[in-house]
């Protein structure tokens, strides 16, 4: 099985098609298999009460969002352009849906490859819609409790047997992921669920370097989720994550390595892989809990007044 490596544009386009076209030229230069933009759409926004409190746990005001997001939203035509765009330079197009009329966008934008995040690992209404069109579906995991893991691998084998690729990843909701909090266990763990397995990374390559893909690779990662930029590091919101082209190269470049070269590459920062495996527990950490409190439901389709989420039937 070849290994998909996703190049994951986020916010890193700031809403500008030119941006997004430089992106997709340089993940495809970089070697990246797939392109990917977040189907996240600034009128879909709820607004919770509880992160309107300024001394809460997270402080997170509605109109803010709102407004931050609008200027990142892209439209029906720019989705449309992207999928044409990947093809011309033989990028698979995927996006993230994050809504129900999300899902709808993205069948009319002709996506095939579709990305569920973390925060939907249990949303299996949206999963199911997504299995009518797509030929592809990747979930990551993260922030999401051990059984509600089981419960979708088992919907993924249904897809499965049907022909369309499915793979579960590996991830930490943690913004940025330190080393130590990485918990590649729990990726290698995935595999007992008879499914293709990966690692959708969120370190900083200005502390920990390429080492948590590196060493997911190394473990049987057959798919990587890296965000991707063209622009300096300090430009985005995501960008102290992202990685660039001479970094997405050097990715591609070790994916391709056999087991013996991928160690022999790693030289002595193969003594830092306890670190990376550190955490075994294959429940969400704390961090990821209190994350979940604000993700999991800051979209939500609205359809004749009534506001329906991603875990709701359609």
């Amino acid at each position: 099985m070849k290994i998909n490596l996703i190049a994951e544009f986020c916010q890193n386009h700031k809403g500008d098609r030119d941006n997004l076209k430089e992106m997709i030229a340089s993940a495809s230069r970089a070697g990246f298999t797939h392109g990917k933009i977040q189907g996240l759409y600034s009128h879909e926004l709820t607004k919770r009460q509880q992160f309107e409190v300024k001394d809460a746990a997270i402080y997170r005001p509605h109109e803010a969002e709102v407004s931050r997001l609008q200027g990142l939203d892209l439209s029906e035509d720019d989705e449309r352009w992207f999928v044409q765009e990947c093809r011309r330079v033989n990028l698979t197009p995927m996006i993230t849906v994050f809504s129900h009329i999300g899902v709808d966008r993205a069948k009319q934008a002709e996506f095939k490859s579709i990305k569920i995040a973390s925060y939907d690992c249990g949303s299996l209404p949206l999963i199911r819609r997504v299995g009518t069109f797509a030929d592809e579906i990747v979930v990551s995991t993260g922030a999401t409790h051990w059984e509600q893991v089981q419960t979708t691998a088992l919907a993924l084998k249904d897809f499965q047997e049907l022909g369309i690729n499915v793979a579960l990843l590996h991830a930490r909701t943690i913004y940025p992921t330190p080393g130590n909090q990485t918990g590649l266990a729990r990726m290698v763990a995935l595999n007992e669920l008879g499914l293709p397995v990966g690692f959708s990374d969120h370190s900083r390559p200005d502390l920990d370097g390429l080492l948590a893909t590196k060493f997911a690779l190394t473990f049987g990662a057959k798919a990587v989720e890296r965000h991707f930029t063209v622009l300096s590091k300090n430009e985005t919101k995501d960008g102290p994550v992202s990685i660039n082209e001479a970094e997405g190269k050097e990715i591609s470049e070790f994916a391709a390595m056999n087991l013996v070269d991928k160690v022999a590459n790693l030289g002595p920062d193969i003594n830092r892989l306890g670190e990376f495996f550190a955490i075994s527990s294959l429940q969400p950490t704390d961090v990821e809990i209190l994350n979940s409190s604000y993700y999991r439901g800051r979209v939500a389709s609205i359809v004749e007044g009534r506001v329906i989420f991603s875990w709701e039937n359609f």
